[in-house]
């Protein structure tokens, strides 16, 4: 009977070793891969907000532009509305230019430099729709290049 034991004991100790690796290595795996879900969902909201932002930032811009051609019928309940969109749009996009590349990519970053230092048209030489259409095209062109590089960033893909 002892020499049963003895011949089992040995298969048994290396049986609880390798369990115990592979218990370990597996939690080690699975909060390593939570982890990195989380951070990719951090990044999906930051991009979702930016674009969301720069898009509300274009609609502002095209409508106040059309109102101020005449060619707008919205009431000024709406109008207040979209000027408090735009409110919290630009206080976004600055927060994400202020606080850079923490959770979006460098290029993101970059891009939203640039969108802060661009050239602006003087709203006291030029007519105002004229600066909102200016405006307006740095956010599409911003909006664009977001979305570009978020899809990179995040690996998404179109199927």
């Amino acid at each position: 009977m002892i020499d049963i034991i003895i011949k089992i004991i040995p298969g048994i100790i290396i049986a609880i070793f390798t369990s115990s690796v592979a218990a370990y290595l597996t939690a080690k795996w699975s909060l390593k891969k939570f982890y990195s879900e989380k951070w990719w969902e951090r990044k999906e909201n930051a991009y979702s907000d930016i674009i969301n932002a720069l898009y509300d930032l274009l609609q502002y811009c095209e409508i106040q532009r059309e109102d101020w051609l005449g060619e707008t019928g919205y009431s000024d309940e709406n109008m207040k509305d979209f000027g408090e969109r735009h409110s919290r749009a630009f206080w976004k996009i600055k927060k994400a230019t202020t606080i850079g590349a923490f959770v979006v990519s460098h290029e993101a970053e970059k891009i939203l430099i640039e969108l802060y230092k661009r050239p602006q048209l003087d709203w006291a030489e030029n007519p105002p729709w004229e600066c909102y259409e200016q405006e307006r095209i740095y956010y599409h062109e911003a909006l664009t290049r977001i979305v570009e590089v978020a899809n990179r960033d995040l690996k998404a893909s179109r199927t």
